[in-house]
């Protein structure tokens, strides 16, 4: 599948993808595994049903506020007539990052598995000077990194279209 061709006046963005929700997703189901386990083996294993109750309770619920919080700040978007990679991370305190392309030398889109079978994937991005960017859990990582791949460069400073 191709992606649109990006002209400046078009907004190019990405949000966090569903996916953000499935290690909680996993523990909860994990936990509640043991805890049948623990609960119906002979003899019983009290000990073991009560910290699995306890991750049930209070660790999922944790772990779903803060993978909601974290999707409710996450946003990767193209600005300044799609000159300025602008990036929005965090959970507690959001963490703004705006780069120009001309200073992103190489974009790269990662996909996990469950990503593969599910959708999303992640937009790792290395700057001239070295700095290395990682923006996961987004919900098209593919379209952002279209937009920039033309305007990025080597660490040279030469144009080159990136793979």
């Amino acid at each position: 599948m191709s992606n649109p061709p990006v002209t400046p006046q078009s907004s190019v963005s990405a949000r966090a993808h569903w996916t953000i929700y499935l290690p909680t997703l996993v523990v909860a189901l994990v936990w509640a595994g043991i805890y049948g386990w623990a609960h119906w083996h002979d003899p019983s294993l009290d000990g073991l049903a009560s910290v699995a109750l306890f991750v049930e309770a209070l660790g999922v619920p944790l772990l779903l506020l803060s993978a909601a919080l974290r999707a409710r700040v996450l946003t990767v978007e193209l600005r300044k007539d799609g000159r300025q990679l602008y990036m929005r991370t965090g959970v507690l305190r959001a963490r703004d990052v705006a780069i120009g392309l001309s200073e992103i030398a190489h974009v790269r889109v990662r996909h996990s598995i469950p990503q593969r079978l599910l959708g999303g994937g992640a937009l790792d991005i290395t700057t001239l000077s070295g700095d290395r960017l990682l923006v996961t859990d987004l919900d098209d990582p593919e379209t952002i990194a279209a937009a920039i791949t033309p305007e990025a460069r080597t660490e040279f400073g030469h144009e080159e279209r990136l793979k």
